[in-house]
């Protein structure tokens, strides 16, 4: 069987090794500003004013202009690219947003696909902090479905604010299997 391209190889117990672990740490490069919230705002046609009003984000309680909670997601991915990484080779593999469970855990495994995610909101996100989102492995379930045998890896990301305040815990189920030999998977 060969190994994937886009992420660690290792062995079932290798995978089960991680349960319970802290498996990647991303932090923002940047601050939440104004000019980003107004871009997220704007394909959507989404009018808010404690997006984008001052008096009327602290008339309704809160310190300053606050960003729509989904942008947790948006300030909480790394970059994808930085000039320490170097240039990219003709015919490489593009570069993925940080999902350590795929990514960054060791695991039998050549394909997988996203079955779930829950995500619970805490702490308003202000113009000017700066969000960090740390994934924990917290559970993994083998489980043979039509599509292969696999196991159902369980993701919890944590995000918080400069101040340690959390602002979101999501919590993402990925299915990592092997397609059936002979089998031509659509993935």
């Amino acid at each position: 069987m060969s190994e994937p391209s886009w992420g660690k190889w290792g062995t079932w117990e290798d995978a089960e090794s991680f349960v319970g672990k802290t498996v990647g740490v991303t932090r923002s490069p940047d601050a939440v500003e104004l000019g980003a919230i107004r871009r997220w705002l704007e394909p959507k046609e989404f009018d808010c004013a404690l997006h984008t009003d001052l008096s009327a984000a602290k008339a309704a309680g809160y310190r300053d202009i606050i960003a729509p909670n989904t942008m947790a997601f948006t300030y909480g991915i790394g970059p994808y690219w930085a000039p320490e990484d170097g240039l990219s080779k003709p015919g490489y593999e593009p570069r993925q947003i940080s999902i350590p469970v795929i990514f960054d855990v060791p695991a039998p495994c050549k394909l997988s696909f996203a079955t779930s995610v829950e995500i619970e909101f805490f702490d308003p996100i202000y113009v000017g902090d700066q969000i960090t989102c740390t994934s924990k492995l917290i559970s993994l379930v083998k489980k043979e479905l039509r599509v292969g045998a696999g196991a159902f890896f369980k993701q919890e990301d944590t995000y918080t604010n400069q101040d340690g305040g959390v602002v979101a815990i999501a919590h993402l189920d990925i299915f990592r299997f092997n397609p059936p030999e002979g089998k031509k998977s659509a993935s």
